[in-house]
């Protein structure tokens, strides 16, 4: 079983106000800034409040940087999947195949097959029919597939934004024809049923649907090993542990959280499970990111302001979400070039409420909406924070042609490096 490395105690990390303009110089706009050092602390701080024998998985969707991926996985994690694309990423960066978990409601039969072929430690199933297809590709190479059911559990939803159970879902199986889908994955030649998956859906900030969720879930590992005389091996306990984007957000309390997983897993070791793990990937990668815009024009329109910058919507899809929210986002930053200073958005005297809006042909476009600002002028720098979990490869990148930012890196030691790879 793969035990994630303990922590040393990770470097501080600088200001973004200093970063924004050393990066822009450097290598222009838009980009991507990551910070190492923030990632590492962030991966150790969720990491260290997790009891030793449970496995923390990163999950690429957040982030499938390669250098990105190798860092973590250096670290100890693990990588869990959702494409064949980022399968291929993985092992490109050096992870190991049988350590990969992959899932996905919609997995293909040439992309079962390409993953038995080289290698995996679960497909996460998430319908019956698709335990047929896993058995299908298993036997053309006269493999045994192993694999867990996504279970879409019977519990309420309190905390999430997005939730994954407990709801009409594509996601996995629902808890009522778990038992169905058990007999069938025990019928069939060719397919090894190792274990449960849940999920309870993304940025909980609360722990109501852990405590619903985790013990439901070891429960229904216990009744079914009685009943259907099982030796199950893994259990995957969810994630989706929230990151604040909006004024009045809670940090998500991992330490509570990772006792709570101690708790259950002290109660529950008579099971004889030789893997539990739980997924991350925004609460690992968020807060390394800035995305880093230049001022290209400011104007006013029927009494509004605006400032059009040379990024937009494309580059963070959610930034979409963020433009049109009733809720407050959290504050950016901008850095006034002929003052050779930076800000934070916010109230206050001489400030200028403005529709932050990027290059993209479509009045759709809009990263922020009545944000107050100094006022700005063409040139300087804004700066959105907490862009590194779904950023990049989340946009329409591709609408309008325009190019692709880079991905730069502030490396532990004090450097740059150019880390773009699409």
């Amino acid at each position: 079983m793969m035990i994630n490395a303990a922590s040393s105690a990770p470097l501080p990390a600088e200001p973004w106000e200093e970063l924004l303009p050393a990066v822009a110089e450097r290598y222009g706009s838009p980009l991507f800034l990551y910070d190492e050092r923030r990632l590492e602390r962030d991966y150790f701080s969720l990491r260290d409040a997790l009891p030793r024998e449970v496995v923390l998985y990163y999950s690429m969707k957040a982030n499938p940087n390669p250098a990105i991926c190798r860092r973590i996985h250096d670290w100890g994690s693990p990588v869990e999947v959702a494409s064949i694309g980022e399968y291929d990423a993985a092992r490109a960066a050096g992870v190991r195949p049988e350590t990969i978990v992959f899932t996905g409601p919609g997995k293909s039969g040439e992309e079962i097959l390409r993953v038995l072929r080289h290698g995996i430690y679960a497909i996460n199933a998430e319908s019956a029919f698709e335990l047929l297809v896993i058995q299908e590709q298993a036997l053309r190479l006269g493999k045994e597939a192993p694999v867990t059911l996504r279970v879409n559990l019977d519990v309420g939803r309190p905390g999430s934004r997005m939730a994954s159970v407990g709801v009409s879902s594509q996601f996995g199986i629902d808890e009522a024809e778990l038992d169905d889908a058990v007999r069938l994955a025990l019928s069939l030649d060719g397919v090894k049923l190792l274990g449960l998956h849940t999920y309870q859906g993304t940025q909980n900030f609360h722990l109501d649907f852990y405590r619903e969720s985790i013990p439901r879930t070891f429960a229904l590992v216990r009744r079914l090993q009685a009943e259907y005389a099982l030796k199950l091996e893994c259990v995957g306990l969810g994630g989706g542990f929230g990151v604040p984007s909006f004024e009045g957000d809670e940090e998500f309390p991992v330490r509570a959280f990772g006792a709570l997983l101690a708790e259950q897993a002290k109660a529950n070791e008579d099971l004889g499970l030789n893997r539990l793990f739980v997924e991350s990937g925004r609460r690992i990668a968020a807060s390394m990111g800035l995305y880093v815009t230049k001022v290209l024009y400011a104007k006013r329109s029927r009494g509004k302001d605006y400032l059009i910058v040379d990024g937009g919507t494309h580059h963070r899809a959610f930034d979409s979400v963020m433009g049109r929210s009733f809720k407050r986002p959290l504050p950016i930053l901008a850095w006034k070039r002929a003052e050779g200073r930076g800000y934070e958005s916010g109230a206050g005297d001489g400030r200028v409420a403005y529709q932050i809006c990027g290059k993209l042909c479509t009045p759709t476009d809009v990263i922020r909406s009545g944000t107050e600002l100094p006022k700005l002028e063409p040139g300087d720098l804004i700066g959105f924070p907490d862009a590194g979990a779904y950023g990049l490869t989340c946009g329409n990148v591709h609408f309008l042609s325009h190019e692709l930012p880079r991905e730069i890196m502030r490396t532990k030691e004090g450097g740059f490096a150019d880390i773009s790879w699409l």
